[in-house]
């Protein structure tokens, strides 16, 4: 045995379908962590673009490649997690990223400093499809009450305990093609999880015109929320209501409420946020792993580290 195997190992899936422009550096925000203890899944329903020879080029360095016809994303999750060995659990999609070389060592870490704690998150940063930086949120620590009202919580900035994950079902719920990631961490608060949000940037979130979140929204989004609001609360909510939910859990100031305090509050972070975009300059934050020094050090670790495991 190794001294990375004596390390919790993290399992991370990735579903997979006609990404081929953003799944490269999906796969090398994971195989380039500095932490080596990870087991990578990737699940692809047999896409027809570039995906396929990307996943090719990066065999060597993810543990489990599945390439078949699937029914959609919870579908490629759950045949994704089957594999996960892990102590820790989490899933990627094939859009986004993680936020640098040391996210998951800096989550492990919180893992170990926090044994009671089942459910982490930490902050997501939102880029565009060219990877620059559009926005983000301040940082505010996990409340149940607000969660039950308003999905607030980064799901590629989420890492879950085998345990609760296996206490919760060990399956992402089919019936849910945009909120399965909600409905999950509901499930967790439903059977006892704790939850952490750390201060920490871990996710790079990737917003573009075609994207899921984006056109989904209405037609499928809205629906299943209010299915697990009338679940969880006896009652769903409008979308104003809920909208307006999610910004008080962040301002702290319910817009319905206190316009003019939150609109106060709301220019503010504005402000630093346009800040941070002109340091930024419009540069691409998402290929930070093709850059950092230590990459191909890192790469030639991690097929090591893979070749003794085996």
């Amino acid at each position: 045995m190794t001294e990375n195997d004596r390390l919790p190992k993290v399992s991370i899936v990735t579903p997979s379908y006609n990404q081929g422009k953003f799944i490269e550096k999906t796969i090398a925000s994971v195989v380039a962590q500095s932490y080596l203890n990870i087991e990578y899944v990737v699940v692809d329903g047999l896409s027809t673009d570039e995906t396929i020879s990307i996943l090719e080029r990066y065999q060597e360095l993810i543990d489990t490649t599945i390439i078949e016809a699937d029914e959609g994303q919870t579908d490629a999750l759950n045949k994704g997690f089957k594999y996960c060995s892990g102590d820790i659990i989490a899933y990627l999609n094939s859009d986004d990223c993680y936020a640098n070389s040391d996210t998951i060592a800096t989550v492990v870490n919180y893992f170990n400093q926090h044994p009671d704690v089942d459910v982490l998150y930490g902050q997501r940063h939102s880029i565009d499809e060219d990877g620059c930086f559009l926005h983000c949120d301040p940082y505010r620590p996990f409340s149940e009450q607000n969660f039950y009202l308003s999905d607030f919580i980064p799901q590629e900035c989420t890492f879950w305990r085998r345990s609760i994950f296996e206490k919760a079902g060990a399956y992402v719920d089919t019936e849910f093609k945009f909120a399965m990631d909600y409905e999950l961490f509901l499930r967790f608060l439903k059977n006892g999880a704790k939850f952490l949000a750390i201060q920490e940037v871990v996710g790079l979130f990737r917003e573009y015109p075609s994207q899921k979140s984006a056109h989904l929204w209405h037609s499928t989004g809205l629906p299943e929320i209010a299915k697990l609001h009338q679940l969880y609360l006896g009652r769903q909510l409008e979308e104003t209501e809920m909208i307006n939910y999610n910004k008080e859990h962040f301002y702290r100031v319910n817009p319905g409420h206190f316009p003019e305090i939150f609109e106060f509050y709301e220019n503010f972070w504005h402000v630093l946020i346009a800040h941070r975009i002109n340091v930024l300059k419009h540069k691409p934050i998402d290929e930070w792993m093709f850059h950092i020094q230590e990459v191909h050090q890192i790469f030639s670790d991690r097929k090591a580290h893979k070749l003794l495991a085996f």
